[in-house]
């Protein structure tokens, strides 16, 4: 009986989304095909809860049901901070599908279970989507993308549609920012198994997430497992003349969205200068710029990274990104610059066309700020604004930084919504949590610096001065 009423409230909630599956096709004869894996699921409110983490490394794990059609599965999802994670093990959640309990213990176990894995989680590299195919013991991402801005703590909507017949996924993903939903049209992920898939039919919701939730959750099978349509948002809608603001830190609400998301270092805002105040507390401090859909754009056109800042420091800094076409590694992503001191706010131009692997092309997706690749605690910057911008002549960078902010609109309530992105195809050997190396790193060297061009432009409370760097690029 229990179990007839959690899947009845299941039911309940998918309703509102897709079509709903039946007790009958769900239950197919077994009591076992449908139900809580491992007694820590709650529902309340129309929301899922995994209210507590099992053993590592085994999964908390809702099935729905059993089916071998083809399948569309939704759910919105808190992404976790691994950090306050047991161990910092963890952080995991999404759907699993392909499931085969095989030793019948009601408990998905890593090292004894059949399942796909499809993964919801952030690392070091900020936010990434993975699919694991595991056959008893953890076998690797067979699929991974490291090219979404949402960091612990942003609410993501995830979309798979998985066909059994011929082991096909695809991976959908919806930003969600201030409840407007913006969607991929094109999947962000897009693999076949083609070696011995899996033949268990169990799918459902999982978490390695201590309290992890999903929200309008919802399925659909056979020829109602159709792609989103609608992306909720327009391509290019933050172009302003030639550039585009990617970060405005003069911006205390901004700011304030990215305290406790920085690496080895705080992110505050600084009431007297007006910007967003960087303290290093470790050797490795750097941050992702926060960017959703609305914010991608044309990298070959928009090639110059704008950063104003202030700091007393000399140091070499390093810009991290992802593209759409390169989006599984971001060591490969990658250009260092060079930062001097400066008493007065000043604008320092990087050429990203020169990057270590001529990678910024296409769509540029993220992009991450070290403000120093050796960092050492105590170091303080200040950092005003992030500007890309073209070589086409437009509006001042001081205009830009001026210009008022749209508020962001809420889209329909139905399906998901997204910009156009790649399809990002099979297997890449690499772990989601991708530290930066160290090595190989360049010493400061006249011959690298091309030119520096010193101009000074008009400010709020101080002159700007503009430097620009353009990077000699390495072989």
């Amino acid at each position: 009986m229990k179990k007839i009423i959690a899947l009845l409230l299941t039911a309940a909630v998918a309703v509102s989304l897709f079509t709903v599956i039946t007790y009958a096709d769900a239950l197919d004869g077994s009591p076992d095909n449908t139900g809580d894996y491992g007694d820590c699921w709650a529902y309340e409110d129309s929301v899922w809860t995994c209210t507590k983490r099992i053993d590592w490394p085994d999964f908390g794990y809702y099935q729905f049901g059993v089916t071998a059609e083809k399948i569309k599965l939704y759910a919105e999802i808190t992404v976790a901070d691994k950090k306050l994670e047991p161990e910092e093990l963890g952080g995991d959640s999404g759907f699993m599908v392909g499931v085969t309990d095989i030793n019948g213990n009601g408990i998905i176990e890593e090292s004894k279970d059949e399942y796909y894995l499809i993964d919801v989680s952030c690392g070091n590299d900020g936010g990434f989507i993975a699919i694991e195919k595991n056959v008893a013991k953890w076998g690797d991402w067979a699929a991974i993308d490291h090219s979404y801005g949402f960091t612990a703590g942003d609410k993501v909507g995830l979309c798979l549609i998985y066909d059994p017949a011929n082991a096909h996924f695809e991976v959908y993903i919806t930003e969600i920012v201030d409840g407007r939903r913006m969607t991929d049209l094109e999947p962000v992920i897009d693999w076949t198994d083609t070696k011995n898939p899996l033949t268990g039919i169990g799918f459902g919701i999982c978490s390695k997430i201590t309290n992890g939730t999903f929200e309008n959750v919802a399925y659909a099978f056979g020829e109602d497992a159709v792609p989103p349509t609608e992306r909720g948002f327009e391509p290019g809608e933050n172009v302003t003349g030639n550039m585009i603001m990617l970060a405005d830190f003069s911006d205390p609400q901004f700011v304030g969205k990215m305290a406790g998301k920085g690496n080895d270092c705080e992110l505050e805002y600084d009431e007297m200068k007006q910007c967003m105040k960087i303290t290093v507390t470790g050797q490795d401090p750097f941050f992702q710029v926060p960017m959703n859909m609305s914010k991608y754009f044309d990298g070959e056109k928009y090639h110059n990274v704008v950063i104003t800042y202030m700091t007393e420091e000399d140091c070499q800094g390093e810009i991290f990104f992802t593209s759409t076409v390169s989006r599984e590694n971001i060591q490969r992503n990658h250009i260092f610059y060079y930062m001097d001191a400066a008493e007065e706010f000043t604008e320092l131009e990087v050429d990203m066309l020169l990057d270590d692997y001529g990678n910024w092309l296409d769509q540029i997706r993220t992009v991450r700020i070290d403000p120093n690749h050796n960092g050492e605690e105590g170091q303080i910057y200040y950092f005003k604004s992030v500007i890309v911008k073209s070589d086409e002549d437009g509006a001042t960078t001081e205009a830009l930084t001026e210009a008022p902010t749209e508020p962001a609109t809420e889209s329909p309530t139905e399906e998901i919504t997204q910009a156009q992105t790649e399809k990002a195809t099979n297997a890449p050997e690499t772990s989601p949590e991708t530290e930066k190396t160290k090595e190989n790193k360049p010493e400061k060297k006249n011959n690298e610096i091309i030119t520096a061009i010193i101009i000074a432009v008009a400010g709020a409370a101080a002159i700007a001065v503009a430097v620009v760097l353009v990077l000699k690029k390495k072989k």
